[in-house]
């Protein structure tokens, strides 16, 4: 279980910043990694106004997928999706191994499951990781909570299991990877192969939520603000550790590796307005 927090600056959070920089990842959440490449070759040697042109035009197009992919998917353009992607990346240390976005918009791929794939080796068992993300922005933390518990249970289902590896088997996103590493994920993926059963699954759990603690430090010296909210949070963690077991036992989640990041902001829904105007998300 993690707990993580915007960053306090003057005695207040900076979830404005946090929400602009998150825009700036979505190049790498949605555009696949051999486009990347493609992009950083173009660069080399082209004058500095026509790389920054050149990036700009590679973040218009990362926005563009991402709000089809949304729209397409009946999704009110989300943001946890993101945060989701980036903890696994940074905390986790697992890159993502399929580009989801970029198979949303295709009406011939039905793209169920998860938010997002990750992969990590573990070198100590021998063994693939799989990273299984899922992201849940509500007001209510205890609806998050409930809501990631069900989409877990159903994403562990068998069925929906198959379906997600049979998106990497065809989709895997391993630009730039050595060819040895390639071809050992494919291993691990093969059921006739005895490393299939060296494979194992993680759960990846992103609850955003309003924090009433917020409203508790008006009085609070701005240098001591970010420490007593921090012990605010550390306080609540009991008892969303409780709401959590008790949602995995409601939708029956089976014995299963899972990690949650729990992020509280002032306001989910703020946060997601400012998201969706930075991106020029429309109803």
């Amino acid at each position: 279980m993690h707990a993580h927090y915007v960053a306090f600056r003057g005695g207040r959070p900076t979830v404005e910043d946090f929400v602009d920089i998150l825009v700036t990842k979505l190049v790498g959440f949605c555009l696949p990694r051999r486009e990347l490449r493609k992009a950083q070759e173009r660069w080399v040697g082209m004058p500095a106004a026509k790389v920054m042109e050149d990036a700009v035009r590679l973040h218009r197009r990362a926005v563009d997928l991402f709000k089809k992919a949304n729209r397409e998917t009946n999704r009110n353009g989300e943001f946890g999706e993101v945060i989701t992607y980036l903890l696994i990346e940074s905390v986790l240390r697992a890159p993502q191994l399929v580009a989801k976005m970029s198979l949303k918009t295709n009406s011939q791929m039905p793209v169920h499951g998860s938010d997002g794939i990750h992969f990590r080796l573990e070198d100590s068992a021998g063994a693939l990781r799989l990273l299984w993300g899922e992201s849940k922005c509500y007001q209510s933390v205890g609806d998050a909570i409930m809501k990631a518990a069900e989409s877990v249970a159903e994403n562990v289902e068998n069925d929906k299991m198959a379906h997600e590896l049979f998106l990497i088997e065809q989709h895997a996103d391993l630009d730039g990877f050595p060819e040895e590493l390639s071809a050992a994920i494919l291993d691990f993926l093969d059921p006739y192969n005895e490393k299939s059963n060296q494979r194992l699954d993680t759960s990846v759990m992103l609850i955003a939520f309003d924090f009433d603690a917020f409203a508790k430090l008006e009085g609070v010296a701005p240098d001591k603000m970010e420490a007593v909210f921090a012990e605010h949070l550390e306080n609540a963690l009991p008892d969303l550790k409780a709401r959590i077991d008790a949602a995995l036992e409601k939708h029956a989640v089976p014995v299963h590796d899972l990690h949650v990041f729990f992020l509280p902001v002032p306001s989910v829904a703020a946060m997601r307005e400012r998201f969706q105007t930075q991106i020029g998300w429309t109803a």
